[in-house]
């Protein structure tokens, strides 16, 4: 299998179990919007595509655009896991917390899209991390169990 393919699908996959706690903790109140609708909504509201509603929830554009996104970072997790370290674990958690740091540090509050860590709430920041380490792993799984790194 293509490298791009299989990492596409490892970053497609991988965004499964990374969306589980990220439900969880706004079904515990944790988080109020999880942070892929924000930006979804906001990238929409930005656009002017579509029309703004009164209430964030699920809908296929922040679903296709979360898993776009995974599909995406999968991708990339390709091109640069011959400079992670072997280990299936540590290379997806590197991988993740690069993913999470580039995004909400880096360009998500660059774009205005969503706030920086530091503006954020802390439960919300602690779920993301850990979201991010989930999608990590099971990332680096994934593309192991495709056939990636041999």
């Amino acid at each position: 299998m293509h490298s791009i393919l299989r990492g596409a699908i490892s970053g497609l996959v991988a965004t499964v179990p990374q969306t589980i706690p990220i439900i969880a903790a706004q079904r515990l109140n944790l988080i109020q919007t999880p942070p892929p609708i924000q930006i979804s909504d906001r990238i929409a509201s930005i656009a002017d595509f579509l029309p703004e509603r009164s209430e964030p929830g699920f809908t296929p554009v922040w679903l296709s655009a979360h898993l776009g996104y995974g599909a995406g970072c999968g991708i990339v997790y390709t091109l640069v896991r011959r400079f992670l370290p072997r280990s299936v674990p540590v290379a997806g958690l590197m991988f993740g917390g690069a993913v999470w740091g580039v995004s909400y540090f880096g360009f998500l509050p660059a774009l205005r899209l969503y706030p920086a860590p530091d503006d954020d709430s802390h439960p919300r920041v602690g779920v993301m991390i850990l979201a991010h380490a989930i999608f990590g792993v099971a990332l680096a799984a994934v593309d192991r169990r495709l056939g990636g790194g041999r």
